[in-house]
C-alpha cells in the first residue's frame, strides 16, 4: 500500500490505472486509454526519450523513479517533461527524502509517492514546501538535461 505526498500532506493514491513501463509503451494510438506509465530509470536513452514523448498527450501519470537520494537526473527529466507540454501528474517514487520535496515540486512533480515504511520514518509534518519557494516561483533553477538536449 502506497501513501501520497502532496502539498496538503499525506494522501491515499487515487490512481485507478496499472503502469506501464516505458520499454513496453506502444507508440500506437489508443485514444480511449488513459496511461500510467512507468520510469525506473530517469537515464534515459535517446530512443527512449523519443517513445515517451511520442505518448505525452496519452499520459495521464508519469513515475519516475530515484535510484538514491541525490538522483538529479529524475529532477532533470521531470523539468524536461514539463517543458515538453506534459500536463499530467509527474510522481516521484524510490529513494525520495522529505528535505528534498521542495526540490521535487520545483523540478515538476505533483506528487511523490511513498511505502508505507517511508511514510512512517518520515512523517507528513517533514513533507513541505519550504517559506518562500512555492512551486510555480521564478525560474527553474536545473538545467534540463535530457538525451538529445544535452550540454
Amino acid at each position: 500500500m502506497t501513501v501520497l505526498v502532496r502539498d496538503t500532506g499525506f494522501v491515499p493514491d487515487d490512481w485507478p490505472h496499472a503502469y506501464v513501463p516505458v520499454m513496453a509503451v506502444s507508440r500506437a494510438p489508443d485514444p480511449g486509454r488513459l496511461l500510467g506509465v512507468d520510469v525506473s530509470d530517469a537515464a534515459l536513452a535517446p530512443q527512449i526519450w523519443d517513445r515517451l514523448c511520442a505518448v505525452l498527450d496519452r499520459a495521464g501519470l508519469i513515475r519516475i523513479g530515484l535510484r538514491d537520494f541525490g538522483d538529479a537526473k529524475a529532477c532533470d527529466l521531470a523539468r524536461g517533461l514539463r517543458l515538453h507540454g506534459f500536463a499530467g501528474r509527474l510522481r516521484a517514487h524510490g529513494a525520495v527524502l522529505a528535505r528534498n520535496y521542495t526540490l521535487y515540486r520545483r523540478a515538476g512533480f505533483d506528487e511523490v509517492e511513498l511505502s508505507r515504511d517511508q511514510a512512517q520514518r518520515q512523517a507528513a509534518e517533514h513533507w513541505r514546501l519550504l517559506p518562500g519557494r512555492d512551486a510555480g516561483a521564478g525560474t527553474p533553477f536545473l538545467a534540463p538535461i535530457w538525451p538529445g538536449q544535452g550540454r
